[in-house]
């Protein structure tokens, strides 16, 4: 992303915004509001014709200390941002690994993960709106044991004749991470950020996800069984705020800068 503010947006229906410092270091966020009624889409990704890039002996060297302390981690295809065309409203990846992303920061690769994440919604007998969090396993890749917005996942890679990705291509991918991870799905509405986070070496899009009746929310999830999750809790946005207090070191960094963006704390 550049650092500076993207141009104003004419010839399409959605507003960005690069947000300024929220004392967050090492985060840089947009946020993305619909300018009118039209249903045209968020975002499309354009995907390189190139294949993914060899590791290099570093980078194996690395691979092999990693799967060497955790034989759960496999070298599975994703997506790396290489940039965003805000006027073009197109975000322009390259095929790549998961080996090239984990093995950083301590070999750079450049490898920066094109993910989607929800931020899932669900109202009370009497209307209070809550939000879903999800503690991270211990096992994940980045921030084990936190708590954050959830689910969230990298893009998977379409076919290598597939080009182009449309924002709804988003929202499938996103419908599985939920399913994966929580074991149900809810739908997933609109864009409303992008958080580049430069810890994790990922962009992350956010959609708002509306599960709707808290009860029915939570019976359909049940409790956590996939090991990238260790609980999950729906908090009252109107006691996010406590929660921080009681747990801020333990949310993770893009969560707390959307709390902050949303005004709930």
């Amino acid at each position: 992303m550049s650092s500076q503010p993207p141009k104003a947006r004419r010839h399409w229906p959605y507003r960005i915004e690069r947000l300024p410092d929220v004392s967050f270091p090492g985060l840089e966020i947009h946020a993305i509001s619909r300018d009118d009624t039209s249903t045209a889409e968020a975002f499309s990704v354009a995907i390189s014709p190139q294949d993914a890039p060899v590791a290099s002996p570093a980078v194996e060297r690395e691979w092999g200390r990693i799967v060497s302390a955790n034989p759960r981690v496999y070298n599975g295809p994703h997506l790396s941002v290489v940039s965003i065309d805000f006027d073009e409203a197109t975000i322009h990846c390259r095929r790549d690994t998961f080996q090239r992303l984990i093995v950083q920061p301590r070999v750079r690769t450049g490898m920066r993960l094109l993910a989607v994440s929800a931020l899932v919604v669900a109202r009370d007998a009497e209307g209070r709106e809550h939000v879903l969090l999800g503690r991270r396993g211990e096992g994940v890749r980045i921030y084990p044991g936190m708590w954050e917005f959830g689910p969230a996942g990298g893009v998977t890679p379409p076919h290598a004749s597939v080009r182009v990705l449309s924002t709804d291509d988003l929202r499938r991918n996103l419908m599985e991470e939920m399913e994966e991870e929580i074991g149900v799905t809810f739908p997933v509405g609109e864009a409303i950020a992008i958080v580049r986070d430069r810890v994790a070496f990922s962009d992350d899009i956010i959609f708002r996800c509306d599960a709707g009746d808290l009860d029915g929310a939570r019976r359909a999830m049940g409790e956590p069984t996939n090991w990238e999750y260790a609980e999950t809790r729906w908090v009252a946005v109107e006691e996010i705020g406590a929660f921080v207090a009681a747990h801020g070191d333990e949310i993770i960094r893009p969560t707390r800068a959307m709390i902050r963006l949303l005004d709930w704390a």
